[in-house]
């Protein structure tokens, strides 16, 4: 089974990784890319194509893994090329997964996500769609033949045959986890303004567990680092909150999330 990936940043190259070691053959092209995309690809025993047609034609599983405000185009240029299934593992809204199931039709797409870390001892994908199931069962059936790596347990699970239920609860999750950070960054930037913010981790560390400072300051640092494309994605995450309840008294919070990742994306101009 071959896989292809549109785009190679740091989730492709590590989902390559993973892939590669289950014994599935990996394709990308790096036609137009930066000087690290091309080192992060050529890292790797993959196959790099002259372009990403070429990538799309060839693939069994085309996924995009780039941003969510690109993900309808590439969905649009890339996926109707495959004779296989497109997926998405951009953040991207209900509506634009229907969107692309739309286009795409029932065959050919099916909305996915992984849930958690890409880079931890277990990886966790979740799909929807009609042939949801049966992508799992193939998936599950390659990947347990000899020779397979089993340093990466790999968790599929199918919600429902209903394209957009993985993007609602991806998009949830969303709102959830940013949230979370916008209220620890603002906290320690007050902790910080008192001088007491090696008192409050302490305090916050004994309330939580043990743990919690240094995922607490991973998640600061990455909010920080990736404050941009934090807040274009909260943008996707009101857009389905409108949807489903169009008074904006309502998500007080999301609202509040938005304001606080605009601020912080504002401070790298």
């Amino acid at each position: 089974m071959k896989f292809g990936f549109i785009g190679f940043g740091e989730v492709s190259y590590t989902l390559s990784k993973i892939l590669l070691s289950k014994g599935f053959e990996v394709l990308t092209s790096t036609e137009g890319r930066s000087s690290k995309t091309k080192e992060l690809a050529n890292a790797l025993d993959i196959t790099v194509l002259d372009n990403f047609e070429e990538v799309a034609n060839n693939s069994d599983i085309l996924i995009s893994a780039n941003t969510p405000q690109s993900a309808l185009a590439i969905a649009l240029k890339y996926g109707s090329l495959t004779n296989g299934i497109f997926l998405d593992f951009n953040n991207i809204s209900p509506n634009t997964a229907k969107q692309i199931g739309n286009y795409l039709g029932d065959e050919h797409f099916i909305d996915s996500a992984i849930m958690g870390k890409v880079k931890s001892e277990e990886l966790n994908i979740f799909f929807s769609g009609k042939r949801a199931q049966e992508l799992a069962d193939v998936i599950e059936r390659v990947r347990t033949k000899p020779p397979h790596n089993d340093n990466v347990k790999i968790n599929i699970k199918v919600v429902s045959e209903e394209i957009g239920d993985v993007s609602k609860l991806k998009t949830l999750r969303s709102s959830y986890t940013k949230g979370v950070s916008a209220l620890l960054i603002e906290t320690f930037e007050t902790a910080q303004k008192l001088g007491l913010s090696e008192d409050l981790w302490q305090i916050l560390s004994l309330t939580e567990n043990r743990d919690f400072e240094t995922s607490a300051k991973s998640r600061i640092s990455s909010s920080y680092n990736s404050s941009k494309r934090k807040y274009e994605e909260l943008i996707e995450v009101l857009e389905f909150l409108d949807d489903v309840d169009e008074r904006r008294k309502t998500k007080i919070m999301a609202l509040a999330t938005k304001e606080k990742f605009e601020k912080l994306k504002n401070r790298e101009k």
